[in-house]
Parts: structure tokens; C-alpha cells; sequence
């Protein structure tokens, strides 16, 4: 769910007030919470000024990186890394315990079930967004849990590099398991 839709269901608003007080046709707004359509800048920074929050807050995107791309135009994936620790952090969503883990991990779910919908649908900026989307959730995931994704990544790698197999219909199956 988007954070314009989260931010008006959290303050017990209908789509009818915020567009009013906002100046927006109401199935506008809706169609920006749907992400059918995309705000215009006025229109961002309207719904900012009304909710109280930074324009980057309800685009989704961390502040550390908002800063970064202001200054640089892109991030390394370490630099993303760690901004995305950061945000998480910022909002108190990593505290290493087995509740939060567990949140993380069904948010990690659902946004692999919508990559699904994306590749079943063909829809190449569903699956661009949702494959950054489980990345990022992936990420929180793992420092929540205490672990850093990025050893993770090493670790498999380590394993499967020197692995031998068969693609078969685009999956890699292992050796071990071609002679079952």
C-alpha cells in the first residue's frame, strides 16, 4: 500500500476530505493511491504540505538517499545498502527481535507476490518497482535478523560458483540433483 493511502487510512480520512481540502478530483487521488497515475510535482508537494511530511517521505524514498542523489545522480549498491539500514532505522523499523523479523519476512512475501503478478502480466515497470522493492525489503530483513545481506550474497556465491548442473526450461538444476 502507498504512504498516501497509508497517511489518510492512519488519520481516518476519506479520499472525499483530502481531495477537497487538497484540490483534486477524488478519483485522481485514488488513482494516485492505486498507482495508476503519478502526482505531478505541485501535486506532491500539495499533499505534503497537507499531510505534514516531506515530499520524499511520500515517494517512498529514504531521505539518506534523497540527499545522495541530490548531490551525486546515482548510489553504488553499498551506498543504497546503507541508506536503506538508515531509513529503516530512522523509522524504527529494525529492532533485531523475532516480531519485527517476522513482519519483515511477510512484507518480503508480498512483494514477491507482486512480481509475480508483474512477470504473469508482462508488465515491465511492475517488475522493475518489485524487484526493488523485495531488495529493499530483503535488506531490512537481514539487518533485523542481524545479518548483512551483503555477506549473505558473498556466502551464496561462494557456494554456487563453482557449481556444477543443468539449465533446464531457464532453471539451473544442481548435479546432485539431475541423478534423483
Amino acid at each position: 500500500m502507498n504512504r498516501l493511502r497509508i497517511l489518510r487510512k492512519n488519520r481516518r480520512l476519506t479520499l472525499k476530505e483530502v481531495a477537497y481540502t487538497v484540490g483534486i478530483a477524488e478519483n485522481t487521488l485514488q488513482k494516485y493511491e492505486t498507482e495508476k497515475r503519478e502526482p505531478k510535482k505541485e501535486t506532491w508537494v500539495k499533499l505534503a504540505d497537507y499531510y505534514d511530511v516531506p515530499v520524499s517521505y511520500l515517494m517512498g524514498l529514504p531521505d539518506g538517499l534523497v540527499q545522495h542523489i541530490n548531490k551525486t545522480q546515482a548510489m553504488t549498491f553499498e551506498e543504497l545498502h546503507e541508506a536503506i539500514i538508515q531509513w529503516a532505522n530512522d523509522r524504527n523499523m529494525i529492532k533485531q527481535d523475532r516480531l519485527t523479523g517476522l513482519a519483515q519476512l511477510a512484507k518480503v512475501t508480498e512483494e514477491l507476490g507482486e512480481i509475480s503478478a508483474g512477470v504473469n502480466k508482462n508488465d515491465k515497470e511492475k517488475i522493475e518497482d518489485s524487484l526493488g522493492d523485495i531488495l529493499v525489503t530483503l535488506i531490512i530483513l537481514a539487518q533485523d535478523l542481524n545479518f548483512d545481506l551483503l555477506d549473505c550474497l558473498n556466502s551464496a556465491y561462494n557456494v554456487i560458483k563453482d557449481r556444477k548442473g543443468k539449465t533446464i526450461n531457464g532453471v539451473f538444476v544442481k548435479e546432485t540433483d539431475l541423478h534423483k
